[in-house]
């Protein structure tokens, strides 16, 4: 974002301070702005009494000078505070000189401008400054009708001819104040809503996935095998499952390092996802194991070539490590609703039948019930093949 280059970076590190910083950038430049055309008015009108002249340029060159200095405050030392509470004290003096110079608060056109060092103070410091302010402009104001009421008569430096020209200037500048600051709300308020729902799926994304593969995680493994079994059962069709252990990583972590046993996790999860459905489901469940959710499988023959196409896939060589070490893969499969149709004893039946594979040498291994017995916590009984 644009105002973030005139902001320090320690003030990026929370949302709220950050908001706050762009508001008050966006108000100063707005007001360095509109000063700017006011002191080149002053310049060049003849409608400004040579009295009143030097002392309106003075009030508004002194109020740009601070307002530039709050701003080297917030962009070189990230002193938000410090640069908010200068803004609104330096607008309040403003607007208290301007009324004090021109007539007193019954007739200064400054005195329509009493409202935005309240403001501020709400919006950029905290809602008991802004009562304080609020307190303080009121007593100022109260007390500058009193002393008029007393008798006591203001200076008048602004040319009586242009009284009414004054005014509409000062209460335009307000309404122009106002809907810039609007404008600047809602933009802003839109990017903060951006920046944290962008935060929020970044947490959901992370919540759900895991952070070295960027696989599925077991959470959300779980969540896609039970949803892909209510399918099963709405649509009357099968849905694999698949363990998957890797042979020969253990040898890679000790010889390489960790490291390099990242490495190989991330590209096998790379080459899984290349060679399977965009619907289908690949997991990272721990360790060196993933696992694989195929939907709408029509027959067990279709698992074979499947199986032996992720086995293939799996054992091509590293090509990023020096001696191109290889891994393989021990798979167990299981079936639902041909072998069970419970989730969790699915997931015991493929767990099992890579255990097999893997005791075994094999390259894959179909759940079978003539296999070694699998605990159950279920009554649900297995299904032959």
């Amino acid at each position: 974002m644009f105002l973030d280059r005139f902001i320090h970076p320690s003030l990026k590190n929370n949302y709220d301070t950050l908001y706050k910083a762009r508001v008050l950038k966006s108000i100063l430049f707005i007001f360095i702005a509109i000063l700017s055309i006011v002191n080149f008015w002053l310049l060049t009108s003849d409608n400004v009494s040579s009295v009143g002249k030097p002392f309106a340029l003075t009030i508004c060159l002194s109020m740009q000078l601070l307002y530039g200095f709050a701003l080297l405050l917030v962009r070189l030392r990230g002193a938000y505070q410090t640069g908010a509470h200068l803004t609104v004290i330096m607008t309040f003096m403003g607007v208290t000189g301007g009324m004090y110079l021109s007539g007193g608060a019954l007739y200064a056109p400054a005195t329509s401008m009493n409202i935005l060092p309240i403001i501020m103070a709400f919006v950029l410091i905290s809602k008991s400054a802004g009562l304080i302010w609020t307190l303080l402009t009121l007593c100022v104001h109260v007390s500058f009708i009193l002393l008029q009421n007393m008798g006591f008569v203001f200076p008048q430096m602004l040319s009586t001819e242009t009284y009414m020209i004054q005014h509409l200037t000062h209460w335009l500048v307000i309404y122009s104040s106002l809907i810039g600051l609007m404008f600047v709300f809602n933009s802003l308020n839109s990017r903060l809503k951006h920046e944290r729902d962008d935060e929020r799926k970044k947490f959901q994304h992370l919540a759900s996935h895991d952070p070295l593969t960027n696989l599925a995680n077991r959470l959300q493994f779980d969540e896609r095998l039970e949803a892909a079994i209510e399918r099963s059962d709405l649509l009357n069709k099968n849905t694999a499952l698949l363990y998957i252990d890797l042979d020969g990583f253990k040898p890679i972590n000790d010889t390489y390092g960790h490291d390099a046993g990242d490495l190989v996790l991330k590209e096998v999860g790379v080459r899984l996802t290349q060679n399977l459905r965009h619907k289908d489901t690949v997991a990272r469940l721990g360790g060196d194991e993933f696992g694989i959710i195929l939907e709408d499988i029509h027959h067990t023959k279709s698992l074979d070539d499947i199986a032996n196409k992720v086995i293939t896939a799996i054992e091509q060589p590293i090509s990023f490590l020096t001696d191109k070490p290889q891994v393989t893969a021990s798979i167990g499969i299981a079936l639902y609703p041909l072998h069970t149709k419970n989730k969790n004893q699915l997931m015991k039946c493929a767990d099992h039948a890579m255990y097999i594979a893997k005791k075994n040498r094999l390259r894959y291994q179909l759940y079978t019930e003539d296999l070694e017995p699998v605990s159950t916590d279920t009554e649900t009984p297995l299904l032959p093949v």
